[in-house]
């Protein structure tokens, strides 16, 4: 047998060769990656905002209500007039010529007058009171304020405000009326109360510190007045003092002489009854022997 040939056996393959693939893009994280959802989201929070806002908004503008006035009107015609007057610190409006601002430096002044409103327990007064008192209490219960509190520095200034009111119970009535009033109104507008009022305020303080000056002059001009009023007075004093002394002096004296000559008519009225009775009486026997004789 003879041995196959070479060229009957199969050549061997080739190795393959593996051809490289193409890389798959990785997707970038970015805007363009999610812009439905970006837009749903910010959409989403933007009215969230707008209602939360909306509900802010709603709640301010509810909380003082026309009955809330109406109830202040029925307390101010109910008062009896008289002379009495009640005292309180408030913010002088007409100084600050700024509802506004004036409405935010009067609001925490407010429950002092609040608080002198007093009436019979569970009277008709009485409820009305509590109401508007409740009222007053719910404009700071919300998570925020409808009327923004001040800072300090406004705190500060705006004590230069601040006024000594004396009135009858029906005129602070009126006056804490007029405030609500007030601030519904702005409520209504939608007032930004967040406002500075600092630049505000500081007009009170400045005008105060131009009043001390002149209120020192006037002091000053007054204290030589008062003065000679002062020794005018003590020279009028000292002068009655040493007249009544006199007239206490020469009183006692008129006193003594007068016991003093009461004791010697006395004295000499006794001397002329101890006389012997045998012993005619000068004076007295010879009129009566007079009137005898002319009886005959």
């Amino acid at each position: 047998m003879t041995a196959p040939s070479s060229a009957a056996l199969p050549e061997p393959r080739a190795k393959e060769v593996e051809t490289p693939r193409a890389a798959v893009p990785i997707p970038r994280l970015g805007p363009k990656t999610c812009p439905v959802s970006c837009t749903l989201l910010t959409f989403f929070l933007l009215a969230a905002c707008s209602i939360h806002k909306t509900e802010q908004k709603g709640y301010c503008e509810n909380i003082i209500t026309k009955k809330h006035l109406d109830n202040l009107q029925d307390l101010i015609d109910s008062q009896m007039l008289m002379s009495c007057h009640v005292s309180f610190e408030f913010i002088d409006e007409q100084e600050l010529g700024d509802p506004i601002c004036f409405v935010k430096a009067a609001f925490p002044r407010l429950e002092d007058i609040l608080d002198k409103m007093k009436f019979k327990t569970n009277s008709d007064n009485f409820n009305k009171t509590k109401d508007v008192q409740n009222m007053y209490k719910k404009i700071d219960e919300n998570e925020v304020s409808c009327i923004d509190d001040q800072d300090e520095h406004e705190r500060e200034l705006s004590q230069a405000c601040s006024k000594e009111f004396s009135m009858p119970p029906e005129k602070m009535l009126q006056k804490v009326k007029d405030f609500f009033q007030q601030v519904m109104d702005l409520l209504d507008k939608n007032v930004d109360f967040k406002r500075d009022c600092s630049k505000t305020y500081q007009k009170c303080s400045d005008a105060l510190k131009k009043e001390s000056p002149s209120l020192d002059r006037r002091r000053k001009e007054a204290q030589p007045k008062e003065t000679q009023r002062e020794v005018m007075s003590y020279v009028l004093v000292a002068i009655l003092t040493i007249v009544a002394i006199l007239l206490a002096v020469g009183g006692l004296l008129f006193y003594k002489h007068k016991s003093r000559t009461q004791e010697r008519q006395l004295q000499h009225r006794g001397n002329v009854l101890e006389e012997p009775e045998g012993r005619p009486l000068n004076g007295v026997e010879e009129p009566l022997e007079l009137r005898v004789q002319g009886e005959l």
